[in-house]
């Protein structure tokens, strides 16, 4: 059985060249080279500028037009770079679905880096601020309402554990927080995050996960302090979907032979678990 990252349809370079063409004459002629893929897309640098994104998966294609349709909003409303599309594509040729282009985000993916204690330290700092102020969005003030968790990330059957999911108040929630999707600057501070693809309104319990994977458990106070009050099954939830993350993370890095990736994956299952 393939896994289930295989891609429906594979978007080389060449395929990505002719459709981008197509549809946006001005790139004509422009660079194009292909500068990773993950479960759902394959992203190619244009023109040195701009990134675009092509689902391969039938199931990623509405997080494409997701991010196209609320990402405008959500990029206003933070202090940190997030993606916000520029370039909308339609599906053309024997291309099923739309795409998008956007302005290429400075900094290198927390993976790519080495970091000390005393930077996640500081880091910890930099979640709880970005995390603070995309939790405290108003939801009524996006343009249309934002769908929900349709997969159950919190599912104690999806994370085998004996204890029921926490419920409240739902928040705007990027929905898949890990080494991959931060960007740090020179100084490994927290820049910019990529990859909306599962925003949605949901449980900020989702997005918490991250922490556990990212700072050592001993500067989790660090974070609590800066993000404000979180209660302890919310706490013990966020801790059960980062190692049900990092697990599935580093089957995937390891079938792709990605040692960066894997490597962030094997870091986090052991903060986890310490």
């Amino acid at each position: 059985m393939n896994p289930v990252w295989t891609p429906e349809i594979e978007v080389n370079e060449e395929k990505a060249r002719r459709i981008i063409a197509a549809q946006f004459p001005q790139f004509a002629g422009a660079t194009v080279r292909r500068v990773g893929s993950g479960w759902d897309n394959a992203a190619f640098l244009v023109d040195e500028r701009f990134v675009f994104r092509f689902p391969q998966r039938a199931i990623a294609a509405p997080l494409i037009e997701r991010e196209m349709e609320f990402m405008p909003s959500i990029a206003e409303r933070l202090a940190i770079a997030v993606p916000n599309p520029v370039y909308a594509g339609v599906p053309q040729f024997d291309y099923p679905w739309r795409f998008a282009g956007y302005e290429v985000l400075q900094g290198e993916t927390a993976c790519g880096k080495t970091l000390t204690l005393q930077q996640r330290r500081r880091l910890a700092e930099d979640l709880a601020r970005f995390l603070r102020a995309l939790h405290d969005i108003d939801l009524g003030s996006l343009h249309a309402e934002l769908p929900p968790d349709r997969i159950g990330k919190l599912d104690p059957l999806r994370l085998k554990v004996d204890e029921e999911a926490p419920t409240g108040k739902h928040v705007v929630v990027h929905g898949d927080l890990y080494a991959r999707h931060l960007l740090l600057d020179d100084e490994n501070a927290l820049c910019g995050v990529i990859d909306w693809g599962d925003l949605h309104c949901g449980h900020p319990a989702v997005d918490l996960s991250v922490v556990h994977m990212m700072v050592p458990p001993r500067d989790h106070a660090i974070f609590l302090d800066a993000y404000g009050n979180v209660d302890e099954r919310t706490w013990r939830f966020a801790r059960h979907r980062a190692r049900y993350h990092a697990n599935m993370v580093l089957n995937y890095s390891s079938s792709i032979g990605d040692d960066a990736l894997q490597a962030a994956a094997r870091t986090a299952l052991r903060f986890i678990d310490a």
